[in-house]
């Protein structure tokens, strides 16, 4: 029995060792195979590596090229907003040089029209001056008196003093009326002013009417309430070009509804909270839902080809907006519109 526990143990040791080596191998081939494994892994990162790498150069270059061309569009596009600003102010410019023309038409024709008559009436009381002074230097007949008493009443001198003293009024109405409009074109002309300035916006208010005055329809009342406000911080230029597209726009729209019964132009401002007030409100043809959702948008119109470039009111919006101010729009189609512009004393571009 030791002899047999002897051998039974030497067994035993053999076939640990044996079972030791074969785990050892089996470790070794595992070690070798991760190894392997590893260093294709790694490999396989290197060539991804290297072609994400390419890639993302490729995407640079093609980055950088986009961006380079979208700088150019942009470029491009700054050029083509400047020169479509620049159409309207023209096409604005348009309608007031018409505008001024058709207006200063009106008194020089007053002047003109006036001058001939005037004129032969100063002959005639030149004539008869003439003939009483010729009587104060000789001996005079009661002929010769007869004869200008006649020439007295043949010019009927109690008509030609009335007759004067009406076309002096209309000329000086006319002279008048010429100056207020060179005076209103003056204060317009602020349109390429770039500072801010203060300013009482009655004053634009009133000359953009006088330079819109042609632009009114026939049985039109245009009611004006300008209250007494304080200079606010502005473009005045800027201001009067918005001016000018609002109730151009309202005469516009009465013009269109083309109604027999009496329409009103209603602009009035006032201020309350620290805030100036413009309101433009008219009974013209007004705006349907749709129209009212698009009206800022650039080259939308309803005015016909030829008639509008699409850009005022897209204008009056970016001003406005530049002001730090506010533009509220009410409106129904067939009975009009109502324009609130909401502005600061002092300008705001947050």
């Amino acid at each position: 029995m030791p002899a047999g526990s002897a051998l039974e143990a030497i067994l035993l040791s053999f076939a640990l060792a044996d079972r030791i080596n074969t785990l050892k191998k089996e470790k070794e081939q595992s070690q070798a195979t991760a190894l392997v494994a590893l260093q294709q892994n790694e490999k396989l990162i290197t060539e991804q590596n290297f072609v994400l790498e390419q890639k993302v150069e490729e995407r640079t270059v093609e980055l950088k090229q986009t961006n380079e061309e979208l700088n150019v569009t942009l470029t491009n596009l700054k050029g083509t907003q400047a020169q479509l600003v620049n159409a309207e102010k023209m096409a604005s410019l348009g309608q007031l040089t018409a505008g001024i023309a058709h207006e200063i038409n009106n008194p020089i024709n007053f002047v003109s029209a006036n001058v001939k008559p005037l004129k032969l009436d100063i002959e005639d009381l030149l004539e008869l001056i003439k003939k009483y002074e010729a009587l104060n230097s000789s001996e005079y007949s009661d002929k010769e008196f007869k004869q200008i008493e006649a020439f007295r009443k043949e010019i009927d001198i109690d008509y030609l003093k009335k007759e004067m003293e009406t076309l002096l009024l209309g000329i000086e109405d006319g002279a008048k009326r010429t100056a207020e409009i060179v005076s209103g074109l003056k204060n317009f002309s602020r349109l390429d002013e770039s500072e801010i300035k203060e300013v009482n916006i009655n004053e634009g208010i009133e000359s953009t009417l006088v330079l819109l005055r042609s632009k009114i329809p026939q049985n039109t009342e245009v009611i004006v309430k300008l209250g007494k406000i304080p200079p606010i911080e502005c473009l005045a230029g800027k201001l009067n070009q918005v001016f000018m597209n609002l109730f151009g726009n309202a005469l516009y729209a009465i013009g269109v509804k083309n109604s027999k019964k009496p329409n009103k132009l209603i602009i009035s401002t006032y201020t309350a909270h620290d805030k100036v007030y413009v309101s433009v409100e008219d009974t013209g043809i007004g705006m349907t839902k749709e129209i009212k959702e698009k009206m800022f948008e650039p080259f939308f119109t309803t005015k016909d080809v030829g008639e509008g470039t699409g850009l005022g009111m897209s204008i009056v919006f970016k001003i406005i907006e530049s002001h730090g101010a506010k533009i509220e729009v009410e409106s129904e189609y067939g009975i009009g519109t109502k324009i609130l512009l909401i502005l600061n004393k002092k300008i705001s571009t947050n």
